[in-house]
């Protein structure tokens, strides 16, 4: 991992303005280019954005929201088609965490330092958190500890992070607690140009870093720490983050190139060289969304009873025609990575850009209200609170209907339907989580919880207090199959195994740090990539 002193001046020039404007580059050779801190935040924020948006573009694929018509194996975007990873140049979050992100972050606070603004300095390591639970997340073990000091730092164990990011957030608390900290003085005043989510309101700031704890320790369950005291601290955390809370999202204009949100049909591409753009007029909703988590009627009725038990769906994507062979106005389907049929294209499956998300004037968000009240509803749960789990988790979905504008009279069938809404002697954790799972469109989170539950579906067996999470959840089709074989557990079961993480970034780690890959195990070696995060091995205690 190599040192990089400077941020992208490009795509600042793109985004802020001309050179002249907020830099002294190009004056003379011999001097010193220096960036203060309110031209280092407002990148930092736009690429904190972006990384969220680098994770979910991946994860959709991967928690199988998404899939694509063709039948290829391999591809440069692996998760589009055979899941061959180990073939892609690089991945965009490794990038964007130790480069875009990391060293903006460290010039940053170098600067808000000598100056006393302890503002961005608070800002600038809440971003950072975020960043480091993204990345180890993805890939597991990573530079922490002796980050940027040399060009081959060691790995920091996956525990070693963990253990860092709760002190960093309870250090990152105290200080927003401080008010030598926030109240100083000397702290530099931070509008909207420079803080597009919160202005430079450092309570909402403080909201949001509570709102990362609870998120860190929410990986504890179900399998890691799923004790009643771990419960009642993402509890807490939930409910310090509530008390001024407001949404951090990241608002884009429109127009040309990266002003444009990068879900939505201007596809931008950041840096384009290290970034992945948005291909959702590619992009074909599976069986598994469709049919299996979201109800789509064999007979619809768009007058009384929509297209699907779940009113969501004609908001998150429209119909299309079909070809001469099919040509209703439906929403079309497919089982993952299966390709679609000779006869059909893209255009005759849904159309994707019409939701909230996907408009070129629209957000991403740091953290949506929906995944909080359902951090909330889970911790709940498995601290033995049903009653109030199924409370919190009901509120986290009419947040999310309304935020879709769901239609009130398809809303009312679906809040009475019991496969989704269930008395309490019949309510488990599978309802909850698949819940939350509409509710991440778009969202890292999908991937994520999927991996916490390891993959839990009716052909492999494993299930959380009995129940089964993703009941029609199945291996995609046309995967690689000398990576994503099917295996056999003891007792003859599927045991079914699926990727659990990325490889290391091939541009960066296999050129400068291969001594570290060989010592885990990691070089180009599928296995690796098989191996579940600390808090994915299964806990046959909570089956």
């Amino acid at each position: 991992m190599k040192k990089i002193q400077l941020i992208f001046l490009s795509f600042l020039m793109l985004i802020f303005g001309s050179c002249s404007d907020f830099l002294d580059i190009n004056v003379n050779p011999d001097k010193a280019i220096t960036v203060t801190a309110e031209k280092e935040l407002p990148v930092i924020i736009f690429y904190a954005a972006q990384m969220n948006y680098d994770h979910a573009e991946y994860g959709n694929y991967l928690a199988q929201t998404f899939t694509t018509g063709g039948r290829s194996q391999t591809g440069i975007y692996a998760y589009k088609s055979g899941w061959e990873f180990l073939s892609m140049n690089r991945h965009p979050q490794w990038r964007r965490h130790y480069y875009d992100l990391g060293v903006n972050i460290n010039e940053m606070n170098k600067v808000a330092e000598r100056e006393k603004s302890y503002n961005f300095i608070l800002i600038g390591r809440t971003i950072r958190l975020m960043s480091t639970l993204f990345t180890t997340d993805a890939f597991g073990d990573m530079p922490l500890s002796e980050s940027y000091t040399s060009v081959a730092p060691k790995y920091d164990t996956q525990e070693q992070i963990y253990t860092w990011m709760l002190k960093e957030a309870d250090d990152l608390i105290a200080l927003y607690n401080n008010e030598e900290w926030t109240k100083a003085p000397s702290n530099k005043p931070i509008n909207k140009s420079i803080d597009r989510i919160y202005e430079g309101d450092l309570t909402k700031w403080k909201s949001f870093t509570y709102a990362l704890k609870a998120r860190i320790l929410l990986r504890k369950l179900p399998n890691w720490d799923n004790t009643p005291a771990n419960c009642q601290l993402i509890i807490n955390a939930v409910d310090s983050a509530m008390v001024g809370w407001k949404e951090p999202n990241y608002n884009y204009d429109g127009g040309s190139g990266e002003k444009n949100s990068p879900w939505g049909p201007a596809q931008p591409a950041i840096n384009a060289w290290e970034s992945r753009k948005n291909e959702m007029d590619k992009a074909i909703p599976t069986k598994f969304l469709c049919k299996t988590m979201m109800g789509l009627y064999d007979v619809p009725n768009i007058f009384t009873i929509g297209y699907s038990e779940d009113p969501r769906m004609e908001k998150i994507m429209t119909a299309r025609v079909g070809p001469t062979n099919d040509p209703s106005n439906k929403f079309r389907y497919l089982d993952a990575n299966i390709g679609m049929g000779v006869s059909y294209k893209e255009t005759n499956y849904p159309d994707l850009f019409t939701s909230v998300f996907t408009k070129n004037t629209g957000f991403v968000s740091l953290m949506l209200t929906e995944e909080l009240k359902f951090m909330k509803a889970e911790a709940l749960y498995w601290k033995g609170s049903k009653q109030e789990a199924l409370t919190e988790m009901t509120a986290a979905v009419d947040f999310n209907l309304a935020r879709h504008a769901a239609k009130a009279s398809y809303v009312t069938r679906f809040k009475n339907m019991a496969k989704y809404f269930p008395a309490l002697s019949n309510f488990d954790i599978g309802h909850l989580m698949r819940h939350k799972y509409i509710c991440m469109y778009l969202q890292p989170e999908q991937w994520n919880d999927m991996r916490r539950y390891n993959y839990s579906n009716s052909t492999n067996g494993i299930t959380y207090n009995g129940a089964v999470i993703y009941p029609g959840l199945k291996r995609p089709y046309n995967l690689y199959e000398p990576y994503w074989t099917t295996e056999k557990n003891t007792d003859g079961s599927v045991k079914e195994i699926w990727i659990q993480r990325l490889n290391y970034d091939p541009e960066t780690e296999e050129k400068y740090n291969k001594a570290e890959l060989d010592r885990l195990g990691a070089f180009r070696n599928p296995e690796w990539l098989k191996k579940p995060m600390i808090w994915a091995v299964f806990n046959d205690a909570h089956k």
